[in-house]
């Protein structure tokens, strides 16, 4: 249910939560959901969602301003056919056919928005664990800045401002593009 959503981000910043990942979504928001999300970004957590797999516009909570909305890439670097795409794409990760863990039966493979959003937010997680340098005062801006374009220059509607790049985020420091 959407409340369980909100009351789930709302239960967030009170039990001191830095980063949220939201492997679902709807075609439509609620001006409840919304208020949520903003309150937790606003309590300094990040909020991470997969921007949907019809191919169509980015889905909520991913669609608001105040959520990383992240898209699939394949093994290609290159952003699915199905990943939703539209404005609200802020990095794309790996989501075609990512092995995980699964309910029941150990590992399997799977594809979708929600395979790559986790990979977000574990390098939010990452950026904000650092100690040395400490982490940064706006870490949203950073996964913006070291993101590997994929498209054009810059954000793009398709893949955002590109391929989440852990080890840049992190270091600080290019190795491969």
């Amino acid at each position: 249910w959407l409340s369980d959503v909100i009351a789930g981000i709302e239960w967030c910043p009170d039990n001191r939560m830095n980063v949220v990942n939201m492997s679902l979504g709807a075609s439509s928001g609620s001006t409840l959901l919304e208020q949520a999300c903003r309150n937790a970004a606003d309590a300094g957590i990040l909020l991470v969602a997969a921007a949907g797999n019809e191919g169509a516009p980015v889905i909520y909570p991913a669609a608001y301003s105040s959520v990383i909305a992240v898209a699939a890439t394949d093994s290609a670097d290159r952003v699915a056919s199905w990943s939703n795409k539209g404005p609200q794409v802020e990095l794309s990760a790996p989501g075609v056919d990512v092995r995980s863990t699964w309910i029941g039966s150990g590992y399997a493979t799977h594809s979708g928005t929600s395979m790559a959003a986790p990979h977000v937010a574990a390098v939010c997680a990452l950026l904000l664990g650092r100690s040395d340098p400490l982490p940064p005062p706006d870490p949203r801006q950073v996964l913006q800045a070291t993101a590997d374009d994929l498209y054009s220059l810059g954000r793009d509607t398709t893949s955002g401002f590109g391929l989440v790049d852990a080890e840049e985020a992190v270091t600080g420091a290019q190795t491969l593009p």
